[in-house]
């Protein structure tokens, strides 16, 4: 198995390829296996498909520091991939909280990890952008330190649904670069006009939110507009999770069977465990 050093210089690398990189998100060790098995080039984890895991809905506030990365940590020792962490806001209002976030993402072995600017006031959802500056350039200081290679990524969460929405999306984005963040991730970011107007006005690689519904654009689309990373968010959990209730339903509300006739079983054992000697 390589190392963690080995696994953060092969996540860096990606991000400095001309070809864009799909980056899916398991939410458990059996899923992350799989997903491995398929010869996918990274993972990250899922803060929203981590918590239904729980029982939670995502952004709840009930998912602790302590247990993401817990979580991270079982991810991370049961691959040999490099893995990204969905750590939400960094578990904290403060430059301060944001860098023992990113410290304890680093100790846990992860090759990377994003943070955004939401936060969980209903009045005001996003940090001030100052403050948001400031997070980051706490989050980019405890990394540089300690693992130079481990990606950062700086997550802008408002909702593009203007052009003066999106100006401002775009100018928290490149705050964010000066503030020294690897990669840049606005979620709401759908389509090609959008994406390609962000990838015209940054000097970083982007993320892009794929696992939504009616999002149509492509992996080799994607790649021609300019994106370096398309990740799946919480998409796989919530296909795994509908399949799981719609069956539950049928057995308990209809008192039939026949919903295991519409679905494959795991058919290859051996994906858990390619890669695994």
């Amino acid at each position: 198995m390589q190392s963690i050093q080995d696994r953060r210089v092969r996540f860096r690398q990606l991000h400095e390829n001309a070809t864009a990189f799909v980056m899916p998100n398991p939410f458990d060790i059996g899923s992350a296996r799989i997903l491995e098995g398929l010869r996918f080039d990274a993972l990250a984890t899922t803060s929203s498909g981590y918590a239904y895991t729980h029982g939670f809905r995502d952004a709840e506030g009930l998912i602790s520091r302590e247990m993401a990365l817990s979580h991270a940590a079982d991810i991370v020792a049961n691959t040999t991939l490099p893995i990204n962490g969905d750590l939400e806001n960094g578990f904290g209002d403060t430059p301060e909280d944001v860098a023992e976030t990113v410290r304890g993402a680093i100790e846990a072995g992860l090759a990377g990890c994003s943070i955004e600017d939401f936060c969980l006031d209903p009045v005001n959802p996003h940090y001030d952008i100052d403050l948001a500056v400031e997070r980051i350039k706490a989050a980019v200081d405890v990394k540089q330190r300690l693992a130079p290679d481990f990606v950062l990524t700086a997550r802008a969460e408002a909702r593009a649904d203007s052009p003066e929405a999106l100006k401002k999306i775009i100018e928290r984005l490149n705050a964010f670069a000066q503030a020294g963040a690897d990669c840049l991730y606005a979620p709401e970011i759908s389509s090609a006009d959008a994406i390609r107007q962000v990838i015209a006005s940054i000097d970083k690689p982007l993320n892009i939110l794929a696992g939504r519904k009616k999002f149509f654009l492509t992996r080799k689309e994607l790649e021609s507009f300019g994106v370096t990373r398309i990740s799946i968010g919480g998409g796989l959990s919530r296909i795994a999770y509908g399949a799981f209730t719609a069956a539950a339903e049928k057995i308990k509300d209809g008192g039939t069977f026949g919903h295991f006739d519409e679905t494959d079983e795991l058919k290859d054992f051996d994906l858990f465990m390619r890669g695994r000697a």
